[in-house]
């Protein structure tokens, strides 16, 4: 059975999907630092108060997760590796069936 190609707009989409995904997730990392930086000037600056200092430790973890988890790749490298060199292959496979059929109508 042959390898039916999506079509065109669906690889915009996951494009755009991907690029607003990491630019989401690069919002949090942002926040995160911002929290980790207000939790540093907060323990340097004099008494610390452990239940304020908690809850800024708590909001920085919890900006800091949804980022590290929008960053990582869905897949493993393996998988992502062996879908390349698939679709590597099924675009050579294509190129030399077109390169075929060019010259068979030439004659």
């Amino acid at each position: 059975m042959p390898f039916k190609h999506p079509p065109r707009r669906s690889f915009v989409l996951l494009a755009v999907y991907t690029c607003s995904m990491r630019t989401f997730s690069l919002l949090f990392a942002g926040i995160a630092l911002v929290m980790l930086a207000m939790l540093v000037i907060y323990v340097v600056r004099g008494p610390v108060d452990p239940v304020i200092a908690s809850g800024i430790f708590v909001s920085f973890v919890a900006c800091l997760v949804p980022a590290l988890l929008l960053l990582k790749p869905f897949e493993p490298p393996e998988a992502l590796r062996r879908r390349r060199e698939e679709a590597r292959r099924a675009r050579e496979e294509r190129r030399r069936a077109k390169d075929d059929s060019d010259r068979g109508s030439g004659s």
